[in-house]
């Protein structure tokens, strides 16, 4: 009964109450495999030591809880893992991969929620392949369940986020050789191509959009500060920071609505 329930009409549809949330924290927790390497976002670390803490940190990382204050239903925290299993040691066959994300927070009628986020997936082990043997190697990578499953979307917004982060300790020229050689590593590894031949260089559906997010990233106004006031450029970077995965491409790649040539 309470899923079709409805305000009366003279009720806003949010019941009245305030859309937005106080005192709000956000933990996570990990299966043995894997660690949190850090968050990035509206976030601020608690310092937090748990057993599932990666030594290499991205972002606000040495911990696996951060205070966030408010938070409202387009509030986008991204969180970065470090895998810890070593690649010469492969998992048991049917090893599933668990992520809990644990979030508290005070609604604006004062009471206090948990909310409980559980996720499961698979891990994939690399086939065994002869050694010093390029093609049987490239050849397992086309057929990987990571290649099919990349979400490039959500990997552009991840990327850009990092790249917005470090332009706070480092330099724009840096940051933007760091952004192609992720492009290139991240080409090298799943673009089917042939060396010195660059008519055969191809990318399947999964990655064919990722190159152009980075090619409008580097000229974005996120890192690009010419004719942006210090203000403006702190403002563009906090709301790529907190907005989610759409908001975020459009922002990087404006979308092209209509045209006209009058």
């Amino acid at each position: 009964r309470r899923v079709f329930n409805r305000y009366d009409d003279d009720v806003p549809e949010d019941g009245g109450q305030l859309q937005i949330a106080f005192s709000s924290t956000l933990e996570v927790l990990t299966s043995p495999e894997f660690k949190v390497a850090g968050a990035l976002g509206p976030v601020t670390s608690l310092e937090k030591a748990a057993p599932n803490v990666s030594d290499n940190a991205i972002g606000k990382g040495g911990t696996n809880m951060w205070s966030i204050g408010g938070i409202d239903p387009n509030t986008t925290i991204a969180i970065y893992f470090d895998i810890t299993n070593p690649g010469n040691t492969p998992l048991p066959d049917g090893k599933r991969r668990f992520i809990q994300f644990l979030t508290k927070y005070q609604c604006s009628n004062g009471t206090t929620r948990l909310r409980c986020t559980t996720l499961c997936g698979p891990w994939h082990n690399p086939p065994s392949l002869p050694k010093d043997d390029p093609m049987a190697e490239r050849q397992a990578m086309m057929n990987s369940p990571v290649r099919m499953s990349f979400d490039q979307e959500a990997a552009a917004v991840l990327s850009a986020r990092l790249a917005v982060h470090q332009t706070e300790t480092d330099e724009v020229g840096d940051v933007l050789r760091w952004v192609d050689r992720s492009l290139i590593r991240l080409c090298s590894k799943f673009a089917e191509y042939e060396p010195d031949n660059a008519q055969t260089f191809r990318l399947s559906p999964e990655f064919s959009l990722y190159p152009q997010f980075m090619f409008h990233l580097r000229r974005s106004q996120f890192l690009q500060l010419f004719n942006s006031s210090p203000d403006e450029a702190a403002y563009y970077r906090y709301i790529l920071s907190r907005e989610g995965t759409t908001n975020s491409l459009v922002m990087i790649q404006p979308t092209l609505l209509s045209y006209s040539f009058n």
